[in-house]
């Protein structure tokens, strides 16, 4: 049949009325992907274009532009893997909006991977993504698992639920942020899960965005600096730091920090 402008006119006005425009697509799974990321309500805004450089040291900002160009490049550092490690002396120098920011943007480049498989069934009007658990990036507190696990005997059906996510989606998402790494150390329940968390995924190549408040090489150190040294973690220790180095070498970022340059403080 030959093509006239009034056959045209009427396949386009069909395209309208069953499908939305790619764009709207992709924004879709991009919502969906965030809403199952367990990131804190705080920061479920944070990205690299609200984060307030004048409220930082000026030497940070150069490894913002790093950590912002790893996540923009995202499906190329999965392939490496390639971690990052974020790390400060002191508290409120912004690493965890950084790390959430770039789980952020890592999750709008996921989102676009997931539509190009199926471009016309995502741009499909109507389609409802509620019964879709994708969770490519996922965000953790060190601190939070582990006093939850701690109570994992516990009756609470949604504790344990929570738990079961978490623990899944460490194993299974692409990109995995560890907030708050090592504030808990102390004890071989501590030093057991942290294991485990990077084994696998050191084993399965699936990288992890570090913050913390310690220098994880201070934990190689074979003197009185390492807070292990002659004790029976000191194995463990220097274990975790070797894991560690190779998992983020060439991508670990030490934020200059103070107790009078709060970034909290200064940017809200």
């Amino acid at each position: 049949m030959k093509k006239t402008s009034k056959n045209y006119t009427k396949k386009v006005t069909v395209d309208k009325e069953l499908f939305i425009s790619p764009e709207k697509a992709v924004k879709k799974i991009f919502n969906k992907i965030i809403e199952n990321s367990n990131i804190p309500p705080k920061f479920k805004e944070a990205s690299f274009e609200n984060f307030d450089l004048e409220a930082i040291p000026r030497h940070n900002i150069k490894k913002i532009k790093e950590i912002r160009n790893y996540a923009e490049n995202i499906l190329t550092a999965i392939k490496g893997p390639q971690s990052l490690y974020i790390f400060s002396n002191y508290n409120g120098c912004g690493k965890t909006h950084i790390a959430i920011a770039a789980l952020r943007t890592a999750a709008s480049k996921f989102a676009k991977k997931i539509y190009k498989k199926n471009s016309l069934k995502y741009r499909r009007r109507g389609l409802s993504l509620a019964s879709y658990n994708w969770r490519p990036v996922f965000f953790m507190s060190e601190v939070n698992y582990l006093w939850k696990k701690r109570k994992y005997n516990t009756k609470d059906k949604n504790l344990k639920e929570e738990l079961d996510i978490i623990e899944t989606a460490v194993i299974n998402s692409e990109l995995l942020v560890i907030d708050d790494f090592f504030r808990e150390r102390d004890t071989d329940f501590v030093f057991g899960n942290l294991t485990a968390w990077l084994n696998h995924r050191y084993d399965y190549n699936k990288p992890v965005i570090f913050t913390s408040n310690e220098d994880f090489k201070i934990l190689a150190l074979q003197n009185k600096d390492n807070p292990y040294f002659g004790s029976r973690h000191m194995k463990d220790a220097t274990y975790l730091a070797s894991r560690i180095s190779e998992m983020t070498k060439g991508y670990q970022f030490a934020f200059h920090s103070s107790q009078k340059d709060d970034y909290r403080q200064k940017s809200y």
